[in-house]
């Protein structure tokens, strides 16, 4: 009885301890934002914790007496306060947060799904603000991106540490995603930045080097991760509009329209507010342009919604749509007439893509705070509907059309944090692709499931990251599988220096367009290979990074070496793949083919910061990349040219050496040298700015291109050989701010009107003329 009536007692106690003393409040920024995800924990008493919800706000159980609360955020200063229980049972703590001076303060996601400080990365990143963004008035955020330092976009292909060269669109060793969904279409493998919500870019995390464990195909030569913008508890209207006039060319020659104006207009809205325990998005975009190449044209209009609902009933759920719906008529010359008639487009035919397309992202995610675990499903459902549309807006949604291509694309996570040093993230990943268009391709369909697993483990300075991912790809006449790996270490080596070196390997299969490809656009024949085979390769690095603080001006310093090699190497090669009858260039044009094997090593110099000094806002980006990029040899023959000689057709064998027009190795298409710099200055209600692009020549491109027949009908060769040089393109801005909101600024691309071809007979645009204003009510 005695024993019976001490547990009645201990239990009372116990009880009467924890009963009731309950501690609430919000935490905010030094700027009054509701911190979303703080974690609040008991120190000594492990287990007891808690987190803020959407709204901020927190509330925690805690025993009698007194107890010490952390507050615990990324990127912002570790807050401690002391809790005492006397005769309140309930204490309303509100915290604010300050944001942590010795890093950057800039958080990112895509280096291991999760959020990290960017000083502590194991990989080599560049983050790119929306300031930026806005400031070079690109209606494309492939235009924006060639202002990232070691990137290269030409034709839609993205470039990192010339890990890539021109593809005209058919396949990617990048992996472009927003908001970590890919981007890139079912047939041609290719990155739809027209899709990009420009007017809601809350920052670009860029990775350098192989990301295939966590992203998987695609992903070979790196990510580039557009992040959108979360609505707060201000609702925010904003209205841009850009108008950009295109100036007289350099030489009159090529000025065919003498005397017209050829303009562009971009109009975008967005609208966003977080309403009780709902998110809820919507954006808008025109785009009319009228171009400078005579004939070409594009238009473009989008509209997404997106809408996020926190869960009332159950405390960590939340779950949600993202949709997008676009419908564009986009110009391409393809390849110019002549050189001494460079905007005008061969035979006066560009192509033209009308397209529709519809993304519809439904996802759901479940965060057990008590346990510290997270689970996460995200889908897609993408849909590319081909021209022509002639009939009802119906028809533009029908999916009983022959020519389209799909995606189905899932990928199920599980986060488990372990304790304070150690965390897992595991998943499983299915896409399959469905591509159609009997006339350029067949019918086709690729599955691919992946298994991916990575290990973080943080103590103190030290930052370790391993992972590897289980590839299975499937087609009609291929099954692929293959395990691939990486590694990581970040070790803080003094207050504000950060030592890291990676490695990563990756794979990416062949697009359907690749592979099965028959057809004329415009002028341009592009041939098929079915036995184009999968590439993989590797990447590693080492790198340090110095951040620098000045006033309340903080940023760093970056130096990384690195090596990438491929094996089975894809490339886009121009030469005579057909029969003499074949098009309008007597049988020449693209095919993709597996050059063998290459290594790519360089090193890479970063700088980037943003804060004030004095009264002066001063925000940098800039970079120098140098590679060394060759295939390992040059004699080997992979492919066959179809040739004449009396009256019959004969196989010449094809070798990096006979299609080169250097023969040394180098890879085509590529910049030994690249740099770019970005500098932005605000102070009262001015603001100005400048960037600088240099790239040196081009080393290589295909021989087709300079031989005899192509210099006579297009001057390419001649164009090249004037073209083909050392280059440096310079923007200057300016902006004037009429209210704390709204901004008016005017933007000169290409001030000294130097005429640049990315690629072989094509010119880029001459100087251009643009205004920008920017309303936010």
């Amino acid at each position: 009885m005695k024993k019976i009536t001490l547990l009645i007692l201990f239990i009372v106690c116990i009880s009467n301890a924890w009963a009731q003393n309950m501690v609430s409040g919000k935490v905010i920024s030094q700027s009054s934002e509701e911190l979303i995800g703080v974690n609040i924990s008991v120190k000594d008493i492990p287990g007891l914790g808690a987190s803020t919800n959407y709204s901020g706000d927190y509330q925690i159980s805690l025993p009698n007496g007194c107890n010490d609360l952390l507050f615990q955020y990324i990127g912002y200063k570790d807050m401690t306060e002391k809790v005492c229980f006397n005769n309140s049972n309930s204490i309303r703590l509100n915290i604010t947060l300050q944001e942590a001076s010795e890093v950057l303060g800039t958080v990112v996601i895509s280096a291991g799904k999760f959020e990290q400080n960017l000083e502590e990365v194991t990989v080599s990143m560049d983050v790119i603000k929306p300031s930026m963004i806005e400031n070079k008035s690109a209606t494309s955020l492939d235009r924006t991106m060639n202002q990232s330092p070691s990137v290269h976009v030409v034709d839609g292909q993205a470039n990192i540490r010339s890990g890539s060269g021109w593809s005209y669109g058919a396949g990617s060793r990048v992996m472009v995603m927003v908001d970590g969904m890919p981007l890139m279409n079912g047939d041609q493998g290719g990155v739809e930045w027209q899709l990009v919500p420009m007017e809601n870019i809350s920052q670009i995390e860029v990775i350098k080097g192989a990301s295939s464990v966590l992203f998987g195909s695609s992903a070979l030569n790196g990510t580039i991760n557009i992040r959108t913008a979360y609505p707060t508890s201000e609702p925010l209207n904003k209205f841009s509009i850009t108008h950009t006039l295109y100036g007289e060319p350099r030489r009159e020659g090529i000025h065919w329209y003498k005397g017209q104006n050829k303009w562009s207009n971009n109009y975008s809205f967005l609208h966003s507010h977080k309403n009780g325990n709902s998110d809820f998005v919507l954006g808008l975009n025109l785009l009319s342009d009228y171009g400078f190449q005579q004939g070409v044209t594009s238009k473009r209009a989008r509209i997404n919604i997106n809408k996020t609902i926190y869960s009332e009933k159950v405390e960590g759920l939340q779950y949600g749509i993202k949709t997008n719906f676009m419908r564009s008529d986009i110009g391409d010359a393809i390849m110019w007439q002549h050189d001494t008639l460079a905007y005008i487009p061969l035979d006066n035919d560009p192509g033209y893509y009308d397209n529709a397309y519809l993304t519809i992202d439904p996802f759901v995610s479940y965060h057990d705070e008590e346990k510290q675990i997270k689970y996460s499903l995200n889908s897609r459902y993408f849909h590319k509907f081909y021209a022509p549309f002639d009939g009802p807006i119906k028809d533009i949604l029908s999916t009983d059309s022959t020519t389209y291509s799909r995606v189905g694309y899932i990928d199920a996570q599980v986060q488990k944090v372990v304790n304070e040093e150690l965390s897992f993230t595991s998943g499983y990943t299915f896409k399959v692709e469905q591509g159609s268009d009997l006339d350029v391709y067949g019918a086709h369909i690729n599955l691919n499931n992946s298994l991916y697993t990575q290990v973080d483990y943080k103590k103190e300075r030290l930052n370790l990251s391993f992972g590897g991912r289980y590839e299975h790809f499937k087609d009609s006449k291929n099954i692929i599988s293959k395990p691939i790996f990486r590694g990581g270490v970040n070790y803080r080596v003094g207050q504000a220096t950060f030592f890291r070196a990676s490695y990563g390997e990756g794979i990416r299969f062949p697009s359907m367009i690749e592979r099965f490809v028959n057809y004329e656009t415009g002028p341009m024949t592009i041939f098929p290979n079915e036995n184009l085979k999968a590439e993989t390769g590797w990447s590693s690095e080492i790198g340090i990074k110095q951040v620098l603080k000045i006033g309340d001006w903080q940023g760093f310093i970056d130096v990384a070496a690195f090596m990438m090699q491929y094996h089975d190497m894809m490339e886009f090669s121009f030469g005579k793949w057909g029969n003499d009858d074949q098009g309008l260039i007597y049988g020449y044009g693209f095919k993709s083919v597996n050059i063998g094997s290459s290594e790519i090593k360089g090193v890479e110099l970063s700088i980037a910061g943003e804060g004030k000094i004095g009264k002066t806002k001063i925000e940098v980006l800039g970079g120098y990349t140098y590679t060394e990029p060759y295939i390992k040899d040059v004699h080997h023959e992979y492919a066959e040219f179809i040739s004449s000689s009396g009256g019959q057709e004969v196989l010449l064998p094809v070798s990096y050496h006979t299609t080169s027009s250097d023969t040394s190795g180098v890879l085509k298409y590529r910049y030994r040298h690249l740099a770019k710099f970005d500098l932005n200055l605000e102070r009262n209600r001015m603001s100005t700015g400048f960037s600088l692009r240099y790239n040196s020549r081009m080393e290589n491109i295909d021989k087709a291109f300079i031989e005899p027949l192509f210099d006579i009908y297009l001057g390419t060769a001649t164009g090249w050989e004037r073209l083909n040089k050392n280059m440096m393109i310079l923007d200057y801005r300016i902006g004037y701010n009429i209210t704390e909101d709204d901004q008016i600024s005017f933007n000169i691309d290409n001030i000294f009107n130097k005429e640049q071809s990315l690629r072989p007979a094509a010119l880029s645009a001459p100087r251009t003329y643009s205004i920008l204003l920017k309303l936010i009510f």
